[in-house]
């Protein structure tokens, strides 16, 4: 090579040189352009904000039509399911006083306002709770126009659920919280499973059982529905009827007023009893005595705070109560 054309290409090298070296140096900038890195572990934003998010509110289908309904709502007023509520692990804010005193649930009860009765008595009270979803028994329609214009309002009346799991699983469903309603459903299967083992053989299978009780100076016999244990003693522990008991409930009554005279027809071979002085079935009347019952020592005193509760942490109490009632022979009058 002459020297022409050495110096020639010698800044001609370097020019292919500082190239090569700026086409490296730009290829590794742009192979990081726009990536922001993320520590280990955490998300990155972009392929965040592609998940779904999750809807603020759902509708529902209620006696009133379709409504629509916080998905998670924060500040709860029952008007009765206090307990149905705390089974599924939320605290409303605001129920009656009744529920929040139950013996049942009092323990979990602490900071829930009293709303008073289930009235139009109660509406400011509701009001000043600001409440984001509101449960009510009640089926006055002047009671749900008012709720419902300070939140969106639910009517289940007391008869709606065909029992306690039928209505947990329903209020699973409303607050988003179906696993928490079937791993209930199946702790309550359970009790009831060793409850009816408990009184095999202790109770013959085709012995019957009756509630009674007192109220307002009369003489009351529970057949069925949620009253007094009935839901607890027939339903889920599966005990009999006397005769006619099942026959006013096979005409579609709950409960039956009875005089005292009637007492021996509808007692059956066991008997629980519910607030029965009030009514003058006692040890003290001259009836009593007579009853094939009482001569087997089978009448059985029934807490009233305790079997007056029908909601699904009740029952599941009840269930456990009246087994251990029967096998054990307590709380005999």
């Amino acid at each position: 090579m002459n020297r022409t054309n050495e110096r020639v290409s010698r800044p001609l090298m370097k020019l292919a040189m500082w190239l090569l070296v700026m086409t490296v140096l730009l290829a590794a900038c742009g192979g990081t352009a726009g990536t922001n890195p993320q520590p280990e572990g955490q998300k990155d934003t972009a392929a965040a904000s592609d998940e779904p998010s999750k809807p603020a509110t759902r509708k529902i289908q209620t006696v009133n039509g379709e409504i629509e309904i916080p998905a998670e709502p924060k500040r709860i007023v029952a008007q009765g399911y206090l307990a149905t509520f705390l089974a599924l692990g939320v605290k409303p804010v605001g129920a009656p006083f009744w529920d929040i005193d139950s013996p049942h649930i009092k323990s979990q009860t602490a900071g829930i306002e009293d709303i008073g009765t289930i009235d139009a008595g109660s509406v400011e009270k509701i009001l000043s709770l600001n409440p984001d979803l509101i449960v009510t028994l009640s089926d006055d329609p002047k009671l749900y126009e008012q709720l419902s214009k300070i939140a969106p309002t639910i009517v289940f009346v007391h008869t709606t659920f065909k029992d306690s799991r039928d209505q947990i699983r329903a209020f699973g469903e409303i607050l988003g919280k179906e696993k928490e309603a079937e791993a209930w459903i199946a702790s309550f299967n359970d009790t009831v499973a060793k409850a009816k083992q408990r009184i095999k053989g202790v109770v013959d299978e085709n012995a019957t059982v009756a509630i009674m009780g007192g109220f307002e100076k009369q003489l009351v016999v529970y057949g069925q529905g949620l009253w007094r244990g009935a839901e607890a003693m027939y339903r889920h522990l599966g005990l009999k009827r006397p005769p006619q008991v099942q026959k006013f409930v096979d005409e579609g009554k709950e409960n039956m007023t009875i005089s005292l005279e009637q007492v021996k027809e509808f007692s059956g071979d066991y008997l629980f009893v519910e607030s029965g002085k009030q009514a003058g079935l006692d040890p003290e009347s001259p009836i009593w005595n007579t009853l094939d019952v009482v001569k087997k020592g089978h009448v059985y005193q029934m807490d009233t705070d305790y079997f007056w509760p029908y909601d699904p942490i009740a029952v599941q109490a009840q269930i456990n109560l009246i087994a251990d009632m029967l096998v054990e022979g307590k709380h005999k009058l």
